[in-house]
């Protein structure tokens, strides 16, 4: 394992699976909504939408790789609902030996969240057109999502010392 990879086995099982799926049931709901309502548009619209979803999931199972993540191929707290990125890992990465590379991290949960970042703002025009507030309120959804999700699911998840939005929770909780 890597220097920089700290992991928290207390961590292990996750413990707080209720309140994950109280927080992304209705946060995925949000983005299956949305999926439906680019379809009435278009449905290549649609299926952008979708796309950056797989792509947050794919640019993330190098990420549980390279980290060791204790959840890959189980139950894993992932923001967004990204789980699929966890049993992706299990199949990419399980029969084959991880090349370890900080850039390659760095460039992947980069990719991973900017592709995160294309599912709050693609859709933000078509949602506009049913009114400034769904827009607004749609943003306002994904930041409260981020925030408490952050600050309730991220403080007991063994990565947390590594992923991004571990790191933002230590931060604000001045960890």
């Amino acid at each position: 394992m890597s220097d920089e990879v700290k992991l928290d086995m207390s961590c292990v099982p996750y413990r707080r699976k209720r309140l994950y799926f109280a927080l992304t049931v209705p946060f995925l709901a949000l983005l299956i909504l949305v999926f439906l309502y680019l379809w009435t548009f278009n449905f290549i619209f649609s299926v952008v939408f979708l796309a950056f979803y797989l792509a947050t999931c794919y640019f993330q199972t190098y990420c549980c790789a390279y980290q060791e993540c204790p959840y890959v191929g189980g139950f894993c707290p992932a923001i967004a609902g990204i789980m699929p990125a966890s049993i992706l890992t299990k199949l990419m990465y399980s029969r084959k030996k991880v090349v370890k590379s900080r850039k390659r991290f760095e460039i992947y949960a980069t990719l991973a969240s900017l592709s995160w970042l294309g599912l709050i703002i693609f859709p933000l025009f078509w949602i506009g057109k049913l009114g400034i507030a769904l827009a607004a309120g749609y943003l306002a959804f994904h930041v409260a999502y981020y925030l408490i999700f952050g600050l309730t699911i991220c403080p007991v998840c063994a990565t947390r010392h590594t992923c991004p939005g571990g790191k933002l929770q230590s931060v604000l909780l001045r960890r």
